[in-house]
């Protein structure tokens, strides 16, 4: 996953000014049933959510190498009574064993983190079904004294070359605010 190798740290409290993870689900069409897998998944700012409108008949996989918070991201499903998410410590560049079986899968301000982004989008491609969705929401390649630091941040080209690398196409990309960027991939 994410290697870290920046430490920008903000609380959730803030977080949730900047990103509205429910909308943001909400927006690329998670519905009930769906399996989605939030490569990068930290402590489940996202993955909860998602698992909350999956349903009992949905399935979250959650994916990062950082024990700590996975561990805290398996505290909050066991407080909130959540059985359909999986946590897998490990590398997104690193195959998985899941294929085809993903109808989204969720890149929240990660890609430009992982040691090979074009490897995970390969990887990303293999766990995505025929009709499914790649969703990368990223920091625009801007300076700002929020987010990381601007050398390590992808702009929207970037993302659509590591696509194109990776055999993927691009579904849409948009400047979602003064911060933020979404591309959206499919097979």
């Amino acid at each position: 996953m994410p290697d870290h190798q920046h430490h920008f740290k903000y609380n959730e409290r803030e977080r949730l000014k900047l990103q509205d993870p429910r909308s943001i689900l909400k927006s690329i069409g998670l519905k009930k049933g769906m399996t989605f897998i939030d490569l990068g998944s930290n402590d489940g700012f996202f993955t909860l959510p998602a698992a909350k409108i999956v349903g009992e008949k949905g399935k979250i996989i959650a994916l990062d190498i950082d024990q700590e918070a996975l561990s805290k991201l398996t505290q909050k499903l066991k407080k909130e009574k959540i059985n359909n998410t999986i946590t897998i410590l490990g590398p997104a560049e690193k195959s998985l064993p899941f294929k085809n079986i993903a109808d989204i899968i969720f890149l929240g301000t990660v890609l430009h983190d992982f040691k090979d982004p074009a490897k995970v989008l390969k990887n990303s491609r293999k766990m995505l079904k025929d009709n499914g969705l790649i969703y990368d929401f990223d920091w625009r390649k801007i300076k700002s004294k929020l987010g990381p630091p601007f050398e390590i941040r992808l702009s929207q080209e970037e993302v659509k070359k590591l696509a194109q690398e990776a055999e993927l196409k691009i579904k849409s990309t948009d400047i979602i605010n003064d911060l933020f960027y979404e591309v959206k991939l499919k097979k």
